[in-house]
C-alpha cells in the first residue's frame, strides 16, 4: 500500500471504507459489543482510581481504548462481511436478470 495513495492502492480492492457513524450505529445495535465497551470503561475507571491524579487520564484512556478498539474492529469486520454478501447477492441478481437462462424452443 502506497503511503500517499492510501486505500486506493490496496491490491485486494477494499477501497471504500466504512463510516464512523455506521460503526457506531452497529455497535449500539449489538448488545455484546455495547456491553463490552461499557464494561471496559467501567473497569478502567475502577483500576485508575488509586493512581495519582496526574496518571489517571492517561492510564484510563489506554485501559479503555485497547478493548474498545478491538471490539470496534470486530464490528467493522462484521459490517464489511455483510456489505460484501449484499454486493454478491446484488451481482447474482443482476446476472440472473441479464441472463435468464437458455430456453429451449418447443
Amino acid at each position: 500500500m502506497g503511503l500517499l495513495q492510501g486505500r486506493r492502492s490496496r491490491p485486494d480492492e477494499r477501497g471504500r471504507a466504512l463510516s464512523m457513524s455506521a460503526l457506531l450505529g452497529a455497535t449500539l445495535r449489538s448488545p455484546f459489543e455495547l456491553a463490552g465497551i461499557l464494561l471496559s470503561v467501567f473497569v478502567a475507571a475502577v483500576l485508575v482510581s488509586p493512581l495519582p491524579p496526574v496518571f489517571q487520564p492517561i492510564v484510563g484512556l489506554l485501559l479503555a481504548a485497547i478493548p474498545g478498539m478491538l471490539l470496534l474492529g470486530r464490528v467493522r469486520r462484521r459490517l464489511q462481511r455483510e456489505r460484501d454478501e449484499d454486493q454478491d447477492q446484488d451481482q447474482d441478481q443482476d446476472q440472473d436478470q441479464d441472463d435468464p437462462g437458455e430456453q429451449t424452443p418447443r
